[in-house]
């Protein structure tokens, strides 16, 4: 959006008027007597002339119908609270996010895990770290009444992403990621056999290490309304050779809607797929969540979508981010 301001003197402000109505890509239309001015454009919008109270003046769209000065930058993803949630995959920022997931497989198994995760911005901002360790807690017993309940640390998972492409308008960011997950579960828990799907969209470990390319896009239509489909495919490249390969894909599609106040809501589906046994698991979750001062509280409940067995039936989702 067009910002310009004029001289504060009324001599200054005439100089500037007859200069800019001379120009052959826009004129100005000369203030009248208790009339605002206006600058026309080649376009045919008008930007009308704003007295400030400390006698200035400045120019301000009427299709906007605010000034310059408090117009957002097209595609700004920090505008105030809109974008200050944590959400958007594509806003690369210091964040500490603190989390806990309890999930009701089908079949009855029940997995419990809590996560501490930290983003690093890099690459000037454009790109970002991710280090996420999970603990996780397995209760196996629905299925098998003699195993016992299991728990400890998870597979540890790094991740590094970059905006490889941002459209001119800045609303349509295509971003690529790369995932690394390290065997780092309690060899105890990863030995116990989960049955049915071993490949749930959660589970206590892989014995491997497994390397996820991703690709993703953030589509910005409004400062405070993104739409996101991101995607990863996990293959197993090293690690135990007793435990299964991995050969999985991700989707994760959502969309977030943010209010002034600070709320927002953000409904999301998701399809994890074993390639080797073309099991898919399917999710649907909404999140709500409130954001102040770089905080955001969320909760996340959801449901599975014809389940099978040892996939998610229901589940609940509550944490917190830190921005800084």
């Amino acid at each position: 959006m067009l910002s310009c301001f004029l001289a504060s003197s009324t001599n200054a402000l005439g100089q500037e008027l007859n200069e800019w109505q001379s120009s052959p890509a826009a004129y100005l239309e000369l203030p009248q007597q208790g009339m605002p001015g206006q600058l026309i454009m080649p376009d045919g919008t008008a930007y009308q002339l704003v007295e400030q109270p400390d006698v200035t003046y400045s120019l301000s769209s009427e299709a906007m119908g605010m000034t310059p000065s408090s117009a957002p930058a097209s595609g700004g993803a920090s505008d105030s609270a809109k974008q200050d949630n944590g959400t958007n995959p594509a806003q690369n920022i210091t964040t500490c996010i603190v989390s806990n997931e309890y999930y009701e497989l089908d079949g009855g198994n029940q997995i419990n895990t809590s996560y501490a995760r930290l983003k690093f911005p890099i690459y000037d901002k454009r790109g970002s770290l991710l280090v996420e360790v999970p603990f996780t807690y397995y209760d196996f017993t629905a299925q098998f009444p003699e195993s016992p309940e299991v728990g400890g640390i998870g597979d540890v998972k790094f991740q590094v992403s970059y905006n490889t492409w941002t459209s001119c308008d800045k609303k349509l960011t295509m971003i690529n990621f790369l995932e690394f997950y390290v065997p780092s579960a309690d060899t105890v828990a990863v030995g116990v056999p989960p049955g049915g799907n071993e490949l749930t969209a959660f589970n206590v470990g892989t014995g491997k290490y497994v390397l996820g390319p991703g690709m993703g896009f953030v589509y910005m239509a409004q400062p405070n309304f993104i739409i996101a489909p991101l995607y990863f495919y996990e293959t197993s490249i090293a690690g135990d050779g007793d435990r299964p390969m991995i050969r999985r894909g991700k989707w994760r599609i959502f969309a977030m809607y943010a209010w002034q106040s600070g709320a927002y809501i953000l409904p999301e589906f998701q399809i994890v797929t074993n390639y080797k046994t073309g099991n898919n698991d399917t999710y649907i979750a909404p999140e709500f969540g409130y954001s102040s001062k770089g905080t955001t509280l969320y909760c996340k409940p959801g449901a599975g979508l014809s389940p099978d067995q040892n996939d998610r039936q229901w589940g609940f989702e509550l944490g917190m981010r830190v921005q800084f």
